[in-house]
């Protein structure tokens, strides 16, 4: 009964009424006028959200110590306006927050441009024209020898949503995430890296891949990414597979979903951004101090997430690729936004075990360095 009563207490609070409100709004304002390919997951829980009060457009964000992280840039018809980045920034200093904007792609961080402040580069977007991009060519090699064997074993790419799933095969999808998660040394991430429930939302579609059984043997999920006219594309979320499925089964699943956004006639298709792992890296001599920390967390995080073996994979499908960025106030705040954006990704995390979960991936690292010498 404790437990009960404690449940509808909380789901009843005028907090928590507030932000489901504010997340329907938000996401209203995200449909008219449209944003960046990673503006649909501000409309995932824990994010908070700024209105802005003479426009269009709207920010989410998460503050976390005196840090307020931004999910990406402004979205909605008016989110290209100077005024609205300005708005925030007043909006945060007036509650004591450093403001952060997170994850900004290049037209987002053009219009923060008035602001005068420092950026770094934190991933890189991989983007494919679905009605232009095929699968010819040398370097798309794997691609294609991917789907020819697909088709011998009898595998099937299947488009479809959480709601048109059966039980049996959600079932399924959970067993593949959670085999996925067990082989991970850090918790499971979140802020802009989603998981099973992310893909339960009614505007999320996935397209996973079948053997000849009927079982599910691979799951990817893709976000929407809106314009004013609506929907223009899709943006890749999850990407899991079973250990014993067949190798170049995502090669085959994404391939798939080319084909099918070229027929529905939407031409924009992201393979999502790869935090700390970029296509083209400078010697560590070219690098600032923010730079180098960077790429020193990037290799310390490999063999536990694999960002740049991610990064590698993407570039079997050729595809454009375009920086992301974040945009801050002074590099002096920096420890504290490094700080901000570890409990952003993992907010269960407590200083002690990030600590055992460094030195644990620190000894990871240095064991995968002895085995190649």
């Amino acid at each position: 009964m404790v437990c009960v009563i404690a449940s509808i207490r909380f789901v009843l609070s005028p907090g928590s009424v507030e932000r489901s409100g504010d997340r329907t709004r938000a996401r209203a304002v995200l449909a008219r006028g449209g944003g960046g390919s990673l503006s649909f997951m501000t409309t995932w829980p824990g994010n908070t959200y700024w209105f802005a009060p003479h426009a269009d457009a709207a920010i989410a964000y998460r503050v976390r110590g005196r840090v307020a992280v931004t999910l990406g840039g402004a979205f909605g018809r008016d989110r290209a306006r100077p005024d609205v980045a300005r708005a925030f920034v007043d909006f945060c200093g007036e509650r004591g927050w450093t403001p952060v904007f997170y994850s900004v792609d290049d037209a987002e961080s053009a219009s923060l441009e008035p602001l005068g402040w420092s950026r770094t580069q934190v991933a890189e977007e991989a983007r494919l024209d679905a009605l232009t991009w095929t699968p010819a060519g040398k370097k798309r090699q794997d691609v294609r020898t991917a789907t020819n064997r697909a088709e011998r074993e009898g595998l099937r790419a299947e488009w479809t949503s959480w709601a048109e799933l059966s039980f049996r095969d959600r079932a399924q999808i959970r067993e593949i995430s959670e085999a996925w998660v067990a082989d991970k040394t850090i918790p499971e991430m979140e802020f802009t890296l989603g998981g099973v429930d992310q893909m339960a939302d009614p505007d999320v579609r996935m397209m996973i891949a079948r053997d000849a059984r009927g079982h599910v043997v691979a799951v990817t999920s893709w976000i929407p990414v809106y314009a004013a006219s609506g929907i223009r594309g899709y943006a890749l979320d999850v990407m899991r597979r079973r250990h014993d499925a067949m190798n170049g089964v995502m090669e085959f699943v994404i391939g798939a979903v080319v084909e099918r956004l070229r027929a529905e006639g939407c031409r924009v298709l992201s393979l999502s951004g790869s935090p700390l792992a970029f296509h083209h890296e400078e010697p560590d001599a070219d690098l600032d101090g923010v730079e180098r920390f960077l790429r020193q967390l990037s290799s310390l995080l490999e063999p536990a997430y694999g960002f740049r073996s991610l990064a590698n994979f993407k570039k079997k499908f050729q595809p454009e690729f375009t920086p992301m960025w974040m945009i801050y106030p002074d590099p002096a705040h920096l420890p504290a936004v490094g700080l901000a954006l570890l409990r952003c990704y993992a907010p269960g995390l407590t200083v002690a075990r990030a600590a055992r979960i460094a030195a644990g991936l620190r000894a990871t690292a240095r064991e995968k360095a002895s085995a190649v010498a």
